[in-house]
């Protein structure tokens, strides 16, 4: 079994960014549409109504934002290492095209019960991108749409929203929150 250092795309620069927060993304249901038989290829992918949107908002923050996602499917055999960073490359241009910056993907392969650390409701993805980026995750926003996200988020100590899950403009609603919370504070 691998370790918990999944990054599935190095950091790009964080050149601008002297606060050391960020904000971390799930993926599924909150960014793309979640399938009860798993998003295997790009085919597959839907980006939710507003999540382009609210990517652009978050990265006009010059702040790094880092996608954090279970992937099991991996683990079970359903798709390979190699199919997620091709809907991962997928995901990422169509992002860029509208404006939106990741930072970097993290992801666990792991099944539920293989009792890896990096395996969200535990902290270890956001851990692993704190040490590549030196965040202060006391200082950064964590969204996700699930009770795991929202655990691993506050282990690591996070502030946290959980939105709804495939919720249209969700993480649109959430993004404007962030914003107008970080720029109270500066």
């Amino acid at each position: 079994m691998a370790g918990p250092n999944h990054l599935d795309y190095r950091p790009v620069s964080t050149t601008g960014d002297k606060s050391k927060v960020a904000v971390f993304l799930d993926r599924d249901g909150v960014i793309c549409r979640e399938r009860d038989d798993y998003v295997k290829s790009i085919e597959e992918f839907e980006f939710l109504q507003g999540a382009l949107e609210a990517i652009r908002i978050l990265t006009d923050l010059k702040l790094p934002i880092v996608i954090v996602t279970n992937q099991s499917l991996i683990g079970r055999g359903i798709i390979s290492d190699a199919k997620l960073r091709e809907i991962h490359d997928f995901m990422l241009r169509v992002i860029s095209r509208n404006g939106g910056r990741i930072a970097g993907v993290f992801y666990c392969p792991h099944k539920s019960g293989d009792g890896c650390r990096c395996r969200k409701p535990s902290p270890g993805l956001l851990e692993e991108a704190a040490r590549e980026f030196g965040l202060r995750l006391n200082e950064s926003w964590f969204v996700g749409d699930k009770l795991t996200d929202e655990q691993a988020g506050q282990s690591a100590g996070c502030k946290t929203l959980r939105i709804p899950t495939n919720r249209s403009s969700a993480l649109l609603r959430a993004a404007g929150f962030i914003e107008k919370s970080l720029r109270k504070s500066i």
